[in-house]
């Protein structure tokens, strides 16, 4: 039963701190939709936006090289650390090139991941919980994306 508890103790923390990690993306796109010049002026405007989404998918490729970090065979692990990569480098290159690519390339990076996620949670290498995580948050952040690209 301890186990069960702790097992269920670190879903809802992951899935409050997931929920935590949103709110910029949210508050961001709400304030650039209400009041393009208050989100400029105090949050940053597109700058901070594109910010945070580069960081938090450069973040998502290290969860799965940490994930590959813990694989048995060696030829799969290397497979998933060399993927894992990919993220940061498309976030990188989204803080280098002209809007609306930068968003929308943020917006793909976003989408493939999540459903690199919830493909991996299918197929058991990553718990089934973390693929439903991932494809709620990234709607989420895709939604406040587009929200951007609208404003």
């Amino acid at each position: 039963m301890s186990a069960h508890r702790n097992q269920s103790s670190m879903i809802a923390t992951a899935w409050f701190l997931a929920g935590l990690g949103a709110i910029p993306f949210l508050a961001m796109a709400v304030a650039a939709v209400i009041s393009p010049a208050f989100a400029a002026a105090h949050l940053g405007g597109e700058t901070a936006f594109l910010g945070y989404g580069a960081v938090i998918l450069s973040f998502m490729g290290g969860v799965r090289w940490g994930r590959a970090l813990t694989l048995d065979q060696p030829a799969r692990a290397a497979e998933q650390m060399i993927l894992s990569v990919a993220p940061s480098l498309a976030a990188w290159l989204a803080l280098l090139i002209d809007r609306p690519w930068s968003l929308l390339l943020l917006a793909a990076g976003f989408a493939l991941q999540a459903a690199w996620d919830f493909k991996s949670a299918g197929t058991g290498l990553l718990p089934t919980w973390f693929g439903r995580l991932r494809l709620t948050i990234s709607a989420i952040v895709i939604a406040s994306i587009g929200l951007v690209l609208l404003a």
